[in-house]
């Protein structure tokens, strides 16, 4: 479990690039050439199985109390984005801000959260933190979690757009996106109101953005959509049909990837 925070810290983040850091499910850790550190629905324990029953398929890839970042940003309050056991670790460290969509307002205050270290985004709305701004975006996850949104992360040169849960509504949120990102970060498993990996990659085709990394697979079994529409060797398949400028990737949990400025 060391090995990868290890590599984490050690990795020097180059002018002009940006670290990619894949935790599992929907979590991902970005580090920017100015050792900024962010982090997004960071599914950190066995929270799932506890409260739902289910388990994961993998184990963490780090340990809750290893995340030494700036900003935690979640997407939506469900346990795998939102992590209830991960979350007290995180808050003890007085230097992490917190930004969440409406309906994480309540669960950061009951882990002891004060106004002045959260904010809260509606879709539409946008902070700014020094060099990070963040907007949110719009998503569809039904009644599951009708204030879920999608997050668009500006930090150091590059615009990161996570999904979060969604399902297909190309019109909807590309209306609400109102830019191309450099890098688009799509949920494939296709169930529980979330594209499979046929949507994700025609969303990708109408966003168009230099990078489309999968996400939301392979950590719990009752996540698994129908016909293999969540596997990613499908999601892969897929991608082939993108245009040439679309780089398409699946990240085994644990591992990372250095995206670069265009050119380089």
């Amino acid at each position: 479990m060391k090995k990868l925070i290890d590599e984490m810290r050690a990795t020097k983040v180059a002018a002009g690039e940006l670290a990619i850091f894949y935790l599992g499910q929907a979590g991902f850790w970005f580090k920017t050439s100015n050792d900024k550190n962010i982090v997004i629905d960071p599914y950190l324990s066995d929270a799932a199985e506890r409260l739902f029953g289910f388990k994961r398929m993998n184990p963490p890839v780090i340990d809750p109390n290893d995340l030494d970042v700036d900003y935690f940003i979640a997407t939506h309050s469900h346990i795998d984005h939102l992590d209830t056991d991960t979350l007290p670790d995180v808050v003890a460290k007085q230097s992490v801000r917190f930004i969440g969509a409406p309906d994480c307002e309540e669960e950061f205050r009951k882990q002891g959260l004060s106004s002045d270290r959260f904010t809260i985004l509606a879709e539409g709305q946008s902070c700014s933190f020094d060099s990070l701004s963040v907007r949110a975006v719009y998503a569809d996850h039904g009644e599951l979690a009708p204030d879920a949104v999608g997050m668009l992360i500006d930090v150091d040169g590059f615009t990161i757009y996570q999904c979060g849960d969604t399902a297909y509504q190309p019109e909807r949120i590309l209306a609400s996106l109102q830019t191309t990102p450099d890098i688009m970060i799509a949920p494939i498993n296709g169930a529980f109101g979330n594209l499979n990996a046929l949507e994700a990659c025609r969303l990708a085709e109408e966003i168009h953005p230099r990078l489309l990394i999968a996400c939301h697979f392979w950590t719990f079994l009752e996540h698994v959509g129908e016909n293999g529409l969540g596997d990613p060797s499908v999601f892969l398949n897929e991608a082939k049909k993108l245009p040439n400028d679309i780089q398409a990737i699946v990240l085994p949990s644990g591992r990372s990837v250095i995206f670069k400025t265009k050119g380089g």
